[in-house]
């Protein structure tokens, strides 16, 4: 793995990790401007899966970098999806029941699977996808692999 650019030291209050969004994506850039300074304060950084440093930096493919946001935590480990907003939960109080209940028998499974689709379909929910809307309407009709071309 390589090494990040932003040493933990520089980060207000003390680092906890970074967080790599989608930010051609409305849904998830609107999600970091709304809620991301929250966390900012308690040590995350948002930065965008596009930088061109991020893949090399975590060694992770295209591919797989594409497919959910993930979260690079201080001590050096990378979740992703889930187990990446789960983490995010902890750090705030009124979260943390949500983090709790994620974690029932059954719960992370239907929880996985609804952050894959989301994650799958988000150019279409945010209305940018181009494909047309009679293709937007079939599943996973644009994979992991293409995600990133759009504008």
């Amino acid at each position: 793995m390589g090494s990040l650019p932003i040493p933990p030291a520089d980060f207000p209050g003390g680092a906890r990790g970074w967080v790599f969004y989608d930010g051609f994506c409305p849904i998830c850039a609107g999600i970091v401007s709304r809620i991301g300074p929250l966390f900012q304060r308690r040590g995350f950084r948002f930065v965008p899966l596009q930088d061109p440093w991020v893949g090399p930096a975590l060694g992770v493919s295209g591919d797989e970098l594409r497919r959910e946001m993930k979260l690079h935590r201080r001590e050096g480990s990378t979740v992703g999806g889930v187990e990446a907003w789960k983490e995010l939960g902890r750090a705030m109080p009124w979260l943390r029941p949500l983090v709790v209940l994620s974690g029932w028998p059954g719960i992370r499974r239907v929880a996985d699977a609804v952050y894959r689709w989301i994650a799958a379909n988000r150019y279409c929910l945010a209305g940018v996808c181009p494909a047309p809307d009679d293709v937007c309407r079939r599943d996973s009709h644009h994979g992991a692999a293409n995600t990133l071309e759009l504008p």
